[in-house]
């Protein structure tokens, strides 16, 4: 392969064709993902040529726009010479439809000068040579009809004659014309509009004749784009495989994350602003791209699951920063254009300033994972994360880091009253739905609050109201713990619910244990019970259907669930509670099992014994997760 840096004038200027093959898509780039950035690029080099001086593009810094990745292909007779176009055909594609905007408005105006310079670009100026032969682009065969309607129009007026908007039958919006046209009426459109700002500015300042600036301005468009853009060709050589190439760029190749796209725009914009950009990433950026030791993934670059996907911590951490700055709902999947749009807000903040403020938040962001400590606050992290409910990330960064005023003992409470708001919804099957929303909008009224404490904050949770964010009471959280069958419900939520009792009921006087090793849920109650070993309750009145049902709603309640070590479990899984109850008082140490050393059980275990358990743990419970109306000041 052989790379060459090369201006877009240097790319074209050559009597070459370069042709898109026919197995490759048509012309997909659109508005919002590629032309407002492309177009910005040429806007910002515009402006520093004008300032500089309208032929002083040599001495302008060159903005690299990408690469494009080339065959050579032999020509046949007195062809003109092909070039493939392995990679890059939206890139070089857009350049062509850039030029044809240019040349047309410049034809309007009369500026000979600039067509002729720009024909020699966009076509080959060659004798006896083919119709298609004189597109410097050749397209491929889906867009090859549009392209050369759009290179014979010569105005934008024939563009919109040949293209007209329709409406179908019942709807208010046109329907879309083909992307290249699309294409050429948004570049058309946004180089008339910077000319003629342009214009009228350089009119204020010089007075000068309105024919002459207009001239300028658009010379300066032209010499930035075809001077100081720079394209890298690489060029394939005979040893070259041009499919594996083109598999390994397309295919093979690991996609970039929206951080990857977010470092090179932010440092992109350091370059612009001449800020030191070996000082800005190893102050602030080497964070996020730090290995641990021995080579392994970096904190940052861990997946973590978000909906239903999982993605890297650092695209996780940007993704609810951002919705912090914003105060509103966004897309993961739009991330790095949401963040270029919020970014480009504020004009006037250094890229040392922003950088600055998201490795501060960062490191907020990083105790949600590993707690640095056993506050309430850093309990309430843990928790959270069981629950998987990122949602409320934005939340806690305003409350750690914006409004750094509010004092430990508030934060604690803070932290107990939302644990207890989410895990009341939780056990009482309350929808998740609207999290995000109700979240933001807690984030939004306290951001606006003259008064940022825990008393405010339960203000507003008590105010939500309906399925979608009321917070249970007592009496309804007291109903769903003793009938929920959470087992089936919330799994995996359990283990997390049982080990908040076992932490709450250990004294002074006992032990703390550290607990290694995966703990899994032990129906105490099995779920294959033998009638032998557990049978009916007698004198209930019901048949032996109803009591099926009863009981099979009854095992999945927290009342008849427990946590043992898997191999304990598996040992008595099933088996008799004359055998099961000496197997785990003997050898649980979880103070949570320590209930079933009361003599007063016996060999018996049946529905009255989850209800009497189930009303045990509640009163736990209830002091773990409580009620405003429990709270004292």
């Amino acid at each position: 392969m052989k790379p060459e840096n090369l201006t877009v004038f240097q790319l074209f200027e050559r009597q070459l064709r370069y042709v898109v093959p026919l197995f490759q898509r048509p012309y997909i780039w659109t508005r919002e993902k590629q032309w407002e950035a492309f177009w910005e690029d040429i806007e910002f080099k515009a402006d520093e040529v004008l300032k500089a001086g309208i032929y002083s593009s040599d001495d302008i810094h060159r903005h690299f726009l990408g690469a494009i990745v080339l065959n050579s292909e032999r020509p046949v007779g007195f062809q003109v010479p092909i070039k493939i176009v392995v990679d890059g055909q939206q890139r070089i594609t857009t350049m062509q439809i850039v030029m044809f905007a240019l040349r047309d408005i410049a034809s309007a105006k009369g500026i000979s000068d600039i067509v002729n310079d720009l024909d020699l670009l966009i076509s080959n100026r060659l004798a006896n040579i083919a119709d298609e032969e004189k597109f410097k682009v050749w397209p491929t065969n889906a867009d090859q009809e549009v392209f050369i309607n759009l290179y014979k129009a010569g105005s934008i007026e024939e563009v919109k004659l040949g293209y007209p908007s329709y409406f179908r039958l019942g709807s208010n919006k046109p329907e879309p014309k083909p992307t290249l046209v699309e294409a050429y009426i948004y570049f058309y459109e946004m180089i008339q509009k910077y000319v003629d700002n342009k214009n009228g500015d350089l009119l204020d300042e010089t007075g000068a004749n309105e024919n002459s600036t207009f001239t300028n301005c658009l010379i300066a468009l032209k010499e930035a784009f075809l001077k100081t853009m720079e394209i890298v060709t690489i060029d394939l050589t005979e040893k070259d495989n041009p499919q594996v190439i083109f598999e390994s760029l397309n295919y093979l190749g690991a996609p970039l994350l929206a951080s990857d796209l977010i470092r090179n725009f932010v440092f992109l914009e350091a370059n612009r602003r001449k800020e030191s950009v070996k000082h800005l990433y190893d102050n602030y950026w080497y964070e996020f791209d730090r290995p641990e030791k021995g080579g392994h993934t970096g904190f940052w670059k861990v997946e973590e699951k978000q909906g239903r996907l999982n993605r890297p911590r650092i695209d996780l951490f940007v993704f609810h920063y951002l919705a912090l700055k914003r105060g509103e709902e966004l897309l993961i999947t739009e991330l790095y254009k949401e963040f270029r749009t919020w970014w480009k807000k504020n004009p006037d903040r250094s890229v040392e300033q922003g950088l600055a403020e998201l490795l501060q938040y960062s490191k907020i962001f990083k105790r949600f994972f590993t707690p640095i400590g056993d506050s309430r606050f850093d309990i309430f992290l843990n928790r959270l994360r069981t629950m998987e409910m990122s949602t409320a990330y934005p939340l806690l960064l305003f409350l750690l880091g914006e409004k750094t005023d509010i004092s430990e003992e508030d934060l604690n409470g803070i932290a107990l009253d939302l644990e207890s708001y989410l895990i009341r919804r939780l056990v009482c099957g309350l929808t998740t739905k609207n999290y995000n929303k109700m979240f933001l909008l807690l984030l939004h009224r306290l951001r606006n609050s003259p008064v940022v404490n825990r008393r405010q904050l339960q203000k507003l949770l008590l105010e939500m109201q309906g399925d979608t964010g009321r917070w249970p009471n007592d009496d309804e959280f007291r109903a769903k713990w003793m009938t929920q069958p959470v087992y089936r419900l919330i799994r995996n939520r359990v283990p997390m619910l049982l080990l908040a009792i076992e932490q709450d009921i250990i004294t002074s006087m006992q032990e703390k244990i550290t607990l290694s090793g995966k703990l899994s849920i032990e129906h105490i109650l099995p779920q294959k019970y033998s009638e032998n070993d557990y049978p009916f309750l007698a004198g209930t009145g019901l048949d032996d259907t109803q009591m099926h049902l009863e009981r099979d709603n009854l095992i999945h309640t927290l009342g008849n669930l427990t946590l043992l070590t898997t191999a304990l479990n598996t040992k008595v899984s099933n088996g008799p509670f004359k055998v099961k109850k000496p197997e785990i008082t003997n050898q649980s140490s979880l103070r949570l099992n320590a209930y079933f050393q009361n003599p007063d059980l016996g060999s018996r275990w049946n529905e009255i014994n989850i209800q009497e358990r189930g009303q045990h743990l509640f009163a736990i419970a209830i002091k773990i997760w409580p009620y405003p109306d429990q709270i004292v000041d």
